[in-house]
């Protein structure tokens, strides 16, 4: 059940790229996404990584950003059986100036990004985008990174109330990080949007409610089976 307290709705977006030709989309699928069994858009691709995804947490992000990534992606590792994400420490990482430049290096980064509006070209109510490349000729993805707009929200655990000396102007600016996290390393993976209508209790929703006490941790029944899909036993 959401709770309305002090927040608002807005979008959580995502990216895309496809070889060298690197784009994205504001919209709920992809183009080339993968439809499940029951005909809802469950992927934008059919085999995600071919091995575990070692990512960093860019040098200037808060020391809860690094906690909320290893929460984030334990959550997923559960769900798979073995670890398909793992936290490979602190990158001094120079995600450059425009949305797809981070792509151009071979670490896999959670960017704190701090100029949101001037080097991603998103709008101000999108909370964090993914953006990624696949193999040419096929949809496997073989670079990928998060951006969390940072200049916008103030990315918190919602589950605690700001000290006061830490509080931000707006209550109904805190994101939990986690929550944000958890559904953009879904994309890093492979998973694509999924209506409340297909998933009433999915973590990769297109939107969510932010401010003080909202947070969504916890993977449905489908975002395990999804994930399970696409990074089977081995």
């Amino acid at each position: 059940m959401r709770i309305s307290l002090l927040i608002f709705l807005v979008s959580i977006q995502m990216a895309c790229g496809v070889a060298e030709e690197r784009y994205h989309i504001d919209e709920e699928t992809t183009p080339d996404s993968n439809t499940d069994d029951q005909g809802g858009v469950a992927f934008h691709s059919s085999t995600g990584w071919t091995g575990s995804v070692t990512f960093f947490v860019e040098a200037n992000a808060p020391d809860q950003i690094v906690e909320a990534s290893e929460n984030a992606a334990q959550t997923w590792n559960d769900a798979v059986g073995y670890n398909v994400l793992s936290f490979g420490g602190i990158a001094e990482s120079d995600r450059g100036e425009e949305l797809y430049t981070s792509l151009d290096d071979t670490m896999t980064v959670v960017y704190y990004e701090e100029s949101w509006l001037d080097t991603t070209g998103k709008p101000s109510t999108t909370l964090a985008t993914t953006v990624w490349e696949n193999a040419a000729g096929s949809d496997e993805i073989v670079k990928g990174d998060i951006i969390l707009n940072a200049e916008i929200y103030a990315y918190q655990d919602s589950t605690v109330v700001p000290d006061e000396d830490d509080e931000v102007e707006s209550t109904s600016y805190v994101v939990d990080t986690e929550t944000v996290l958890l559904h953009e390393f879904g994309h890093l993976l492979g998973l694509d949007h999924v209506t409340v209508d297909e998933d009433e209790n999915s973590v990769m929703h297109p939107k969510t409610f932010i401010g003080l006490y909202m947070h969504s941790r916890e993977l449905s029944e489908g975002d395990a089976f999804n994930i399970q899909e696409l990074y089977p036993q081995p």
